[in-house]
């Protein structure tokens, strides 16, 4: 199912233990939080192992949001039990610095095993080992996430309610 709360697109499937995610939209401080609360919230209650992260659309993260990152949030994804992240690069130079230099500071918070891909399908096969139902999910987030975005912006106003607006009725 994919799921979107304020400029956060989600797609999991709890058989495969994976979450993926996708930023689209504007940011501000409070976006970023309630978003990344959110995600660890939902990897946390689901028992979540396996990210695909999509960072390559994502808007320019400021300091805020980086110092954010490294002191408030990845101490408490590193208690997640999140061991394999398939990271899809960054387009923008500056995301992409900010994504080195959290890798690099903070490398004792990062799961073992961080691939990095120039695109989601092939971070989704790694992340997978090639399951059969790849293909599907991939199809699911073509099909619902770029129709989606055509549409006009519906944010959600509360922090991550308990029934996140579903962008499709598959589950």
């Amino acid at each position: 199912m994919i799921l979107r709360v304020d400029s956060l697109y989600f797609q999991y499937d709890i058989s495969l233990r994976l979450v993926r995610w996708q930023w689209h939209g504007s940011m501000d401080l409070l976006k970023f939080q309630r978003a990344f609360e959110g995600l660890a919230d939902f990897s946390r209650q689901h028992h979540i192992s396996k990210w695909l992260a999509d960072t390559s659309d994502m808007p320019l993260v400021g300091f805020e949001e980086q110092v954010w990152l490294g002191e408030q949030w990845l101490p408490q994804f590193a208690r997640l039990g999140v061991y394999k992240i398939g990271l899809v690069l960054p387009l923008k130079q500056h995301n992409a610095l900010v994504v080195e230099h959290l890798m690099f500071d903070e490398q004792h918070y990062m799961p073992s095993s961080v691939q990095f891909f120039s695109d989601a399908a092939a971070a989704l096969d790694w992340l997978t080992d090639s399951a059969p139902g790849i293909a599907a999910l991939e199809q699911e987030w073509q099909a619902n996430y770029g129709s989606d975005l055509e549409k006009p912006d519906q944010a959600l106003l509360s922090p991550w309610p308990p029934e996140p607006v579903p962008l499709s009725s598959a589950g």
